[in-house]
């Protein structure tokens, strides 16, 4: 009794512990109902339309994942007003105007080029895009109502939305591939979920976005733009890399193969977003401290060990147990099974790199960025260029998230020196601006 106590009690002193632990237990709630979805889905249509599937689900992830640079600078900003005792209401506000009219931009622009991306996916029906631009017209909101949920620390209730928002994608994706919608029925599902999820954050938010605080700060969107681009940047060279060789598969390889690819894809992915958590917890808590001018690092390391041991304890089990993608997908992906366990160990490693890209945004390190967008740029060459089958896909990722993360330590724990004096001008710099 007392041992778990003084676990209780550790864990309420430490913030990082504290709620890095909610987030992964809601990651992992939500991880289980995207399990159940995604092999559902994988078993029920069958390699090749998984592989529809799959190219589709791609170009959304990667959507989201790059939709997130407003989330990242949303808590960015947020945790900047909390720290200095500000209301966040009218920002709030702000912020969804203006990316509601970004988001139905965007959507226009896809539906103009909709035959197009038929063409190159190799699809028959039209359905599953309309269905698929839907869901990126909604992605857009998403982030400002969760990343203002994370720049106030409210991590219960972002942890009940998220596991909404899956568990609706889960019934809703299964009942309309069950009454025979295919392709268009399993993504239909994700919207609903999404919408079902806005609307319980958007409850919690609520009581926050109060009109005409005398505490607002007076605030211009130039710098949240500012900010904002070189965060696209990271978003863009944190999502193109591990979503973009699906979409290369369905082009590529029959298919079947297509199929296996994104079966082993999802695997894969899975390691990445186990310790997305900690990076969730990570940043609001160091742009808080830089803010103050106090020390970031040792948040920083307990996070790159936290993501380490949940993603590696993962990783571990891909590699002693590949057969897990038959046993998963069903017989019909025997042919993914060598395929496992490297495409696990290149999420790894993405992993562990989008922490240390979190710190850096978080203390505006912009330097880093741009190392990051030119090492994803040389990866999408090589994945252009050596693609003559699956195994070499997945070994140019391998090799390229390897040599990445290598440089990505060196540069950040190299010299201490050298990144408090980037932090100190960023932070002269930022004062200047706003």
């Amino acid at each position: 009794m007392n041992s778990i106590r003084k676990t209780v009690g550790y864990l309420k002193k430490d913030e990082l512990l504290k709620n890095g632990t909610t987030m992964f237990i809601s990651g992992t709630i939500a991880g289980i109902f995207n399990y159940i979805y995604q092999v559902y889905i994988g078993r029920a249509l069958g390699p090749e339309e998984y592989g529809i599937f799959g190219a589709l689900f791609a170009i959304f992830y990667m959507i989201a994942i790059i939709s997130q640079t407003l989330g990242t600078s949303t808590t960015q900003f947020v945790s900047k007003f909390v720290g200095e005792g500000k209301a966040i209401g009218f920002f709030i506000k702000g912020s969804l105007k203006r990316t509601i009219l970004f988001g139905s931009a965007i959507s226009i622009i896809f539906l103009f080029f909709s035959r197009d991306l038929m063409s190159i996916l190799k699809l028959t029906n039209i359905w599953p895009i309309m269905v698929l631009i839907l869901i990126l017209s909604l992605s857009w909101i998403n982030p400002i109502i969760d990343g203002s949920l994370r720049g106030m620390k409210r991590f219960s209730s972002l942890a009940v939305s998220n596991v909404s928002n899956t568990f609706f994608k889960l019934f809703f994706g299964i009942a309309l591939v069950m009454a025979g919608f295919g392709v268009s029925g399993a993504l239909f599902g994700v919207a609903i979920g999404t919408i079902l999820g806005l609307i319980i954050s958007f409850i919690f938010l609520k009581p926050y976005i109060k009109p005409n605080n005398p505490h607002e700060p007076d605030f211009r969107y130039s710098s949240f733009y500012s900010y904002s681009f070189p965060v696209m940047v990271a978003m863009i060279s944190l999502s193109i890399p591990s979503n973009l060789d699906v979409i290369m598969a369905k082009y590529f390889f029959s298919p079947a193969e297509a199929g296996l690819y994104t079966s082993v894809s999802v695997l894969g992915k899975i390691i990445f977003f186990f310790s997305a958590a900690v990076g969730m917890v990570m940043f609001p808590m160091i742009a808080e401290k830089f803010t103050k001018n106090e020390d970031t690092k040792g948040i920083l390391k307990k996070s790159i060990l936290g993501a380490g041991a949940l993603s590696g304890s993962l990783l571990l089990i891909y590699i002693l147990f590949p057969q897990i993608v038959v046993r998963i997908f069903g017989e019909k992906y025997f042919n993914a099974i060598d395929l496992v366990a490297p495409y696990g160990m290149a999420m790894f490693f993405v992993a562990i790199i989008s922490i240390v890209m979190s710190y850096h945004l978080a203390i505006k390190n912009m330097r880093y960025i741009i190392l990051f967008a030119g090492f994803t740029i040389i990866e999408v060459a090589l994945l252009m260029i050596f693609h003559s089958s699956m195994a070499d896909m997945i070994n140019v990722m391998l090799i390229a998230n390897f040599v990445f993360l290598t440089v990505s330590v060196i540069y950040t724990f190299k010299n201490d020196t050298i990144m408090n004096s980037v932090q100190k001008s960023k932070t002269n710099l930022m004062r200047g601006i706003l």
